[in-house]
């Protein structure tokens, strides 16, 4: 709490506003001659391609599905976003670029995953081989995907026990894909992605299935609800009883029996019954990029363990877990996960010893599972309900439809291609990209994200022309600007044209330009700030306040940062804005880690002039003595 005191004290330390997003002005510099494709093979450029594109918040949206189909599925993900406000009211820490991509035809979800859909994957490790891809969540530094397959209705598993699909209709080698949750469990994925350190993956997957089984509607949200484990789907016990009609009346051997219904994607007490479970030593070291964290559809026992797991610490018992728990995500944020740390947690008083101190029982990971295991045949949990008062308004509005429109073939080429960077097929990422180039493209993203992606691959002097065009076009890809930026700061390092062997004022703006446009753009960067003060400690001009300003909120925005918090507070001094310099010297006083860090911010303080007095306040006029009323 005195940390979070100390962090409101900051912010006002200047008056410090965020950049507003829209700038007219017009990057300057050298014109550049950007590189020449040669296209060797037919596969380089392949035949344009036809998308539809939108935007909702956080996300660019690209298409290949009907327009109705794609604005009914974006409808039911806005009032899930709004319902999870109610429910799980985290900050929505969007990525700097971040695209929604449904895969509606043609077979376009193929391109993002490794291997055709339908095919067999064995997971190792958990004896469970099983399938299931729908949909995709990449994600790798500040770029993100969520992709979804529009086009897949069922999906082929392998079927592990099908001893009761002819009495319930049911084929337990499909399993049918509901798109709108599958949409939700990865934008889950995508919120949990942006914390640091990122959450176990058994957490992410848990939650993920816990939050998409929610149940709303305008005037109500259902939360934590499980199923009862013995329904099975209208279809599927349409199939049985027709089935059981014709054995009744094949007593000759010519009866028919028509194939089950697709399975349904089940609540962990459906799913998990008469299953083994898996042993928490292994269910804990499964990691976010295990085949059973990339495929959470079919058979797969370790993400309904996942869902078990979370959703009885969280809602079953009457909270028994729930303060255990807390503690064991905690302590897992920043230490590997053993069955002693474990016990350290899940324990719990049962009563005082015979010298009158408190006693206490730890369960091991053995205890617990057979804890999860009568949780998952006998589930004691609490819903929660959400309800619009009477009268009142609406609990969630329903957004008017998506607008969208032909999406150019710059945006096709440049969400297609960095979401196949991100699933790691590089090589096709390329032909995406340079396929809109060839043709004569010039959108400034597209060149921004050509040359991100030649600076990745060992290309940096193709890499440095598309950046520094792209930055000329006025790119709004803020990692661009920033890269932009470093280069033109490794330039100066390389000559610094100031006197003493500093930065000359033409260098140090050639620097911080692109970093203020990078400024501008959701979320802010750690690196944008830090960059900017290490351009200002090396320039023989001194900082103005506008100058200062940007540090000093770049301290506000992050003052755990006490690197970036202690060159806030020089530059500041240096320009002259004593008050804020003082006030971040004592915030790293009293807030560093470790005595030497404490040390230098007592010499900065010492080292700054003394703070000037306020003003004093005007005094007010005397008040006027009444008098008499005129005729």
């Amino acid at each position: 709490m005195k940390l979070l005191a100390a962090l409101a004290a900051l912010a006002l330390l200047l008056p410090v506003a965020l950049p507003a997003q829209d700038d007219n002005s017009v990057p300057t510099g050298p014109i550049i001659e950007l590189p020449k494709f040669v296209v060797t093979d037919s596969r380089e450029l392949p035949p344009p391609e036809s998308w539809r594109y939108g935007t909702i918040e956080g996300f660019e949206v690209l298409t290949n599905a009907s327009d109705k189909a794609t604005q009914r599925l974006i409808r039911e993900f806005d009032m899930f976003r709004q319902a999870l406000s109610y429910v799980w009211p985290v900050p929505n820490r969007v990525a700097q670029n971040s695209s929604l991509i449904i895969c509606g035809r043609g077979g376009k979800f193929d391109q993002f995953v490794e291997g055709r859909r339908g095919s067999k994957i064995t997971f190792t490790g958990l004896g469970s081989p099983d399938t299931g891809k729908a949909s995709l969540f990449l994600r790798e530094g500040n770029n993100a995907a969520i992709i979804i397959d529009l086009q897949a209705t069922t999906l082929n598993v392998l079927n592990v026990d099908d001893s009761l699909d002819a009495a319930t209709g049911t084929d337990s080698g499909l399993i049918s894909v509901e798109h709108d949750k599958q949409l939700y469990r990865e934008y889950v994925r995508y919120l949990m992605s942006r914390t640091e350190p990122r959450s176990p993956a058994w957490l992410e997957e848990g939650i993920s299935q816990v939050l998409m089984k929610m149940q709303f509607d305008k005037r109500w949200i259902e939360f934590a609800k499980l199923e009862d484990p013995n329904t099975v789907s209208t279809q599927a016990a349409m199939v049985a009883d027709l089935n059981a009609l014709s054995a009744a009346n094949g007593d000759d051997g010519g009866g028919f029996t028509l194939p089950g219904a697709p399975a349904e994607d089940r609540d962990f007490n459906a799913a998990l019954r008469r299953r083994a479970l898996v042993p928490l030593d292994k269910f804990f070291a499964v990691t976010h990029d295990a085949p059973e964290a990339m495929n959470p559809l079919g058979n797969n026992r370790w993400a309904k363990q996942a869902y078990a797991f979370v959703h009885m610490c969280l809602y079953g018992y009457k909270g028994k877990y729930q303060k255990p728990f807390m503690q064991f995500m905690q302590r897992c944020a920043r230490e590997p996960v053993t069955e002693q740390m474990f016990k350290e947690c899940f324990r719990f008083p049962k009563g005082k010893g015979k010298d009158g101190k408190e006693t206490f029982r730890e369960m091991s990971y053995a205890d617990m599972l057979m804890e999860l295991r009568s949780y998952c045949e006998f589930t004691v949990y609490e819903a929660k309900v959400f309800q619009s008062t009477k009268g009142g308004p609406d609990l969630i509005v329903p957004a008017p439809p998506l607008a969208l429109r032909d999406a150019t073939q710059s945006e096709i080429g440049r969400i297609k291609g960095e979401a196949m960077v991100l699933a790691r097929h590089t090589a096709e990422a390329r032909g995406e990209l340079i396929a809109p180039y060839t043709r004569g493209e010039r959108d400034p993203n597209l060149l921004a994200a050509i040359g991100l992606y030649e600076k990745s691959y060992g290309e940096p002097e193709r890499a440095r022309k598309f950046l520094e065009a792209a930055y000329v076009g006025k790119t709004t890809r803020a990692d661009a600007n920033l890269e932009v930026a470093r280069l033109r700061y490794t330039d100066a390092m390389a000559k610094p044209a100031g006197a003493g062997g500093r930065f000359s004022a033409a260098q140090v703006k050639a620097v911080l330009d692109p970093l203020q446009l990078a400024r501008k753009r959701p979320p802010p960067l750690t690196t944008v700030y830090e960059l900017a003060g290490d351009t200002w400690l090396r320039s023989s001009a001194e900082p103005k306040h506008d100058d200062a300003v940007f540090l000093v909120e770049g301290a506000q925005l992050f003052p755990t940062r006490f690197k970036l918090v202690y060159v806030a507070a020089v530059v500041a001094a240096r320009a002259g804005e004593v008050q804020p310099a003082h006030a971040l010297a004592e915030h790293g006083i009293k807030y560093a880690p470790d005595p030497v860090g404490k040390k230098r911010f007592e010499e900065l303080k010492a080292s700054l002039p003394p703070v000037p007095p306020a003003a004093p306040e005007p005094t007010p006029p005397a008040p006027r003595p009444a008098g008499k009323a005129g005729r």
